[in-house]
């Protein structure tokens, strides 16, 4: 019979539970710094010290990191039985596409809920040319903001009697157009009164693999 798991105090309780509900919802460990914001502790050895406590009793592992200046780093934190969701890659900084920028170390991710700022998102692939103006080309992913309306001018992702679009928006009374961003290619006229015309979302982003 195994033995039972050493309690925590209130305080440890309340940081596990945070440990794990960002590890399952962003895909990997909060930095110690998240840790300090979330419970309004001023200084990072508190965090080390509450971060101890749990590995000691079993509950986290740890593999001590060590930053610029050598401080300590909370990202190597795993939790057995917790499996990650979300999706998010290390971000190294920022590099030039122009003159050299000094590279600096970072102990940040990158997680792509964030990065588009919402949780009402979907992603769909492109098939054809028809946004290649718009530098989006057949085989890119894009991602979508979920909404019903939109501006003038907006790419959007439309459905047209059960058929999904991606287009550029225009509406004038009750004539809409959907254009094509090639210019090899015609504006696509849609008559709601007649066809079965909704938005499903607006464009957020584009995701291309080299």
């Amino acid at each position: 019979m195994s033995e039972p798991a050493p309690t925590l105090t209130v305080k440890q309780q309340a940081i596990y539970k945070f440990i794990v509900e960002h590890i399952e919802q962003k895909g990997f460990p909060p930095a110690i710094r998240d840790i300090c914001e979330a419970f309004g502790i001023s200084s990072p050895n508190g965090v080390m010290c509450h971060l101890k406590a749990l590995q000691k009793k079993g509950y986290i592992h740890r593999v001590e990191k060590r930053g610029d200046r050598g401080r300590a780093q909370a990202r190597g934190i795993t939790i057995p039985g917790v499996s990650a969701g979300g999706f998010s890659l290390p971000l190294r900084g920022v590099v030039a596409a122009g003159r050299a920028i000094e590279a600096e170390d970072q102990d940040e991710r990158l997680e792509l809920r964030e990065l588009f700022g919402a949780d009402d998102l979907f992603v769909v692939k492109v098939r054809g040319q028809s946004m290649i103006d718009g530098h989006i080309a057949d085989g890119d992913y894009v991602v979508v903001r979920q909404c019903e309306t939109c501006e003038n001018g907006a790419k959007v992702v439309a459905m047209v009697d059960r058929a999904m679009t991606l287009k550029k928006y225009h509406r004038k009374k009750d004539q809409i157009t959907l254009h094509p961003m090639n210019a090899e290619m015609a504006p696509i006229p849609v008559d709601p009164a007649r066809q079965d015309v909704k938005i499903l979302g607006v464009l957020a982003g584009v995701i291309r693999k080299c």
